[in-house]
């Protein structure tokens, strides 16, 4: 579009435009020059008492829309609108029946929504400018010289941008209301944390919880009533983490040991905002409790089934030893022995649940361990091309663990690094000296895992979808959350997706042991 002005200079020095033309490429179509067909609005609703200017008008129209209907007078237009749809509404602003004034406002009035354009016989850009202020979107000067149809259509197609910027604006808004409704209302608590501790916006949930622990509502400088801070432990967390990382880990109230939370941290990848995060709590009391009443219904099951399926192995093992070669003897003979494995773990949890496995801390080297570890897995690394590095600057670390439950723990976190790492990857095995206590972590080089599905790990039978080719019970990590809390120690997981997974295990300098020195696992929240 060329836009030719032509400025003269008046007595006192300044300038007045004496010539203004708009020009817009146009193509030879049948014989004559016209503009590229390009409708603008399908159906306009033309508001023009003098029929000589609605003809001009709906013919600079025809192009830019399907059908344009003509009232002479503002009642006429507010009939139509009540018996018609239209997409825009084009008026003179001196009508018959009605000032300027009093037609923008009774349009307005009607439709706050419907884009409303103001032609005008006036020069004067005070009179666009009152139309505007009074609820009109644009105005045009009606000249009908060679330009005006060229001139509509500007002013038609920027209006018809600045209506869908409208409802895009107001779409978005609408889903902002309703997912601010939604948080708002949520059971679990929600917040934006920055890194310096500061406590951005937050449901009313995420104030009840913080309430429940003892914190400060607007940072997490405050001080909980637990013997360790789980302030301190979040904001050192928060300036840990990198821009897409989460962190994820699960507690009880420090008030009582029936309410148990699950807390996350997923940092912020938005540029204009890296120090910032979301915190995401749940109340997960009812959930561990209906969690007990289905182990007692399982155990009481597998305990029912075992002794038939050993009778079924044994009598195949007769069986097969007697000379009998029917392949349906050895199929039944196998899925005896997977069936009887499984209940295995089943019951082995279940014991651990009891109380039944008892676990005997006691002082001494992790680096013995990690590498007992490393080398019982090392032949299952080799043949997935995968290396295990086990840290040895520290030979003299010493942490309170039982020396079997510790190599559990470390066993399944290692295993489960291997199967899911990349060939050619590297998982790493380490332990450092903690605040009270020692730290031992297992990093791989996976893919990391979804924000989702980061607080399914520890469950019973947790298995994610995506691992379903991979053979497992689910019961491994749930095992080893056991062993950990017996210890009253912690778990703490941070992934980022693309570049691995860190799980630390804290194991404190002094677990609650018995007088015989023992520990007894019964609290698995």
């Amino acid at each position: 579009m060329l836009v030719v002005r032509l400025f003269v200079l008046d007595d006192s020095g300044g300038m007045q435009i004496v010539f203004s033309h708009i020009h817009t490429p146009v193509q030879q179509r049948e014989g004559r020059l016209s503009i590229n067909k390009n409708l603008v609005f399908e159906r306009i609703l033309l508001l023009e008492d003098d029929s000589s200017h609605a003809m001009l008008i709906k013919r600079a129209l025809e192009d830019l829309s399907d059908s344009v209907h003509v009232s002479g007078t503002l009642r006429d237009a507010l009939s139509s609108l009540e018996k018609h749809q239209f997409d825009i509404v084009i008026s003179d602003l001196n009508l018959p029946d009605a000032s300027r004034d009093d037609t923008v406002t009774a349009l307005r009035n009607y439709s706050a929504e419907l884009p409303l354009l103001v032609l005008t016989s006036s020069s004067l850009v005070s009179d666009g400018v009152a139309a505007m202020r009074g609820g009109a979107d644009d105005f045009l000067v009606k000249n009908f010289d060679s330009t005006f149809r060229d001139v509509l259509q500007v002013v038609l197609s920027r209006l018809k941008n600045t209506v869908d910027a409208r409802a895009e604006r107001r779409e978005l808004e609408r889903d902002r209301a309703v997912l601010r409704e939604a948080i708002e209302n949520s059971n679990d608590g929600l917040a934006v944390v920055f890194r310096d501790g500061t406590i951005g916006h937050r449901n009313a949930a995420f104030e009840d919880f913080l309430a429940s622990m003892g914190m400060d509502a607007t940072s997490l400088k405050g001080r909980d009533s637990g013997g360790v801070s789980l302030a301190a432990k979040l904001s050192n967390r928060l300036a840990g983490l990198s821009p897409g990382a989460v962190w994820r880990t699960e507690f009880g109230s420090t008030s009582t040991k029936e309410r148990a939370f699950e807390l996350s941290i997923a940092m912020s990848t938005q540029s204009d905002s890296p120090d910032s995060a979301v915190v995401w709590v749940r109340d997960v009391s009812d959930k561990k409790r209906r969690e007990r009443f289905q182990r007692e219904l399982l155990s009481t099951t597998t305990h029912d089934l075992k002794g038939p399926l050993g009778s079924i192995s044994l009598s195949c093992e007769v069986l097969q030893r007697k000379g009998a070669e029917e392949p349906l003897v050895d199929g039944i003979a196998s899925s005896a022995r997977a069936a009887l494995q499984l209940i295995d773990e089943f019951l082995s949890a279940r014991s651990i649940e009891d109380g039944a496995y008892v676990l005997r801390p006691v002082s001494q080297p992790l680096l013995p361990v990690m590498l007992r570890v490393a080398d019982n897995l090392r032949i299952s690394a080799e043949r997935r091309d995968i290396q295990i590095k086990v840290a040895e600057d520290s030979p003299d670390t010493v942490g309170c663990i039982d020396t079997l439950g510790c190599e559990r723990v470390l066993m399944n976190l290692v295993s489960n690094a291997i199967k899911f790492s990349p060939k050619g990857s590297v998982v790493s095995v380490a332990c450092r000296r903690a605040d009270g206590g020692v730290v031992c972590s297992v990093k791989d080089e996976g893919r990391g895992i979804e924000v989702s599905d980061i607080h399914r790990l520890f469950e019973r039978y947790g298995r994610l979808e995506e691992h379903g080719h991979i053979s497992g019970t689910g019961l491994g990590l749930f095992i080893v959350k056991c062993i950990v809390n017996a210890h009253n120690g912690t778990i703490d997981v941070t992934s980022e997706q693309g570049t691995g997974t860190v799980f630390e295990i804290f194991f404190p300098d002094d677990p609650p042991r018995n007088e015989r020195g023992e520990i007894v696992c019964q609290d698995v929240m």
